[in-house]
């Protein structure tokens, strides 16, 4: 099977904290069925002390995982709802299965994590059998593919409140913030929140130059139409001006600085995430 993982903050990382403190095990969410809220590939660090890092469902999956951690051998395959433990039931119906993979490979974890700070997109397999990582081009019926996604980047000009607020709450996110220099790659996304529209053509032109997956500009529909025409005359293709989102954000007519930051970073996440397989 192949999936690729949720949308993850940094600091909350399961494999940067395994990495941290050794001595953990790693449970993956290998398969789900029917509502539960999880994508498959989403992680949780487990330790027995008790500490945990990220979390697959609810919290009495959760803290039933975490029992298993003195379990002897590489894996441990846990299955919850349909199939699973009596009184575990999932309120939402249908099933997961999870593999909970005890004293994970450091160099695995490495690797992982080396490609999430260069912003790559890693591809993996693990052999649910022995928990180790294995050739992908060699495929066991116990191996598991995961693909492994850096989380968006944001790249936000502008010096007003609606700048302000949607910076605000990426970082509260702990989603990474790109310097307004830096080239946007594929998992990025560029905002410009100028009231001056003028002072948006330069980023605009460069984003739109680049592989971002979300490009926006804060303004009305007239806005927008203004904005198109200007870039036009700059010499961006039609194909490139089709990329630009403007009005932005999920909510229309917005006026609370905070509303359009909100509305605005629900978009890209939504985007963000119809892009994953």
């Amino acid at each position: 099977m192949s999936i690729s993982s949720p949308i993850a903050a940094v600091g909350d990382c399961p494999i940067k904290s395994l990495l941290r403190r050794p001595g953990g095990s790693l449970a993956l969410l290998i398969a789900a069925e029917g509502g539960f809220p999880r994508r498959p590939g989403a992680m949780m660090a487990l330790w027995p002390d008790g500490a945990r890092v990220g979390r697959l469902g609810a919290g009495c999956i959760d803290a039933d995982i975490a029992v298993h951690l003195d379990r002897p051998g590489p894996v441990t395959r846990l299955t919850y709802g349909q199939g699973g433990p009596v009184d575990l039931p999932l309120p939402c119906g249908g099933s997961v299965r999870i593999a909970l993979i005890h004293r994970p490979d450091p160099d695995w974890l490495g690797a992982i994590w080396d490609d999430r700070i260069r912003r790559r997109t890693g591809h993996w397999c693990v052999n649910l059998r022995s928990g180790q990582p294995c050739r992908a081009d060699q495929p066991d019926a116990e191996d598991f593919h995961l693909t492994l996604p850096p989380p968006p980047a944001f790249q936000i000009h502008g010096e007003g409140d609606e700048a302000n607020a949607l910076t605000a709450l990426v970082a509260a996110l702990d989603l990474p913030i790109l310097g307004r220099e830096a080239r946007p790659d594929a998992h990025s996304a560029v905002v410009t929140l100028f009231h001056d529209h003028d002072r948006e053509l330069p980023p605009l032109i460069r984003a739109l130059q680049s592989d971002a997956f979300y490009i926006g500009a804060l303004g009305s529909t007239r806005a927008q139409d203004a904005r198109l025409r200007a870039l036009a005359d700059q010499g961006v293709a039609r194909a490139d001006l089709d990329r630009l989102h403007g009005p932005i954000g999920v909510v229309g007519q917005g006026r609370d600085p905070r509303l359009i930051a909100a509305s605005t970073l629900t978009q890209i996440l939504a985007a963000y995430e119809a892009r994953l397989p």
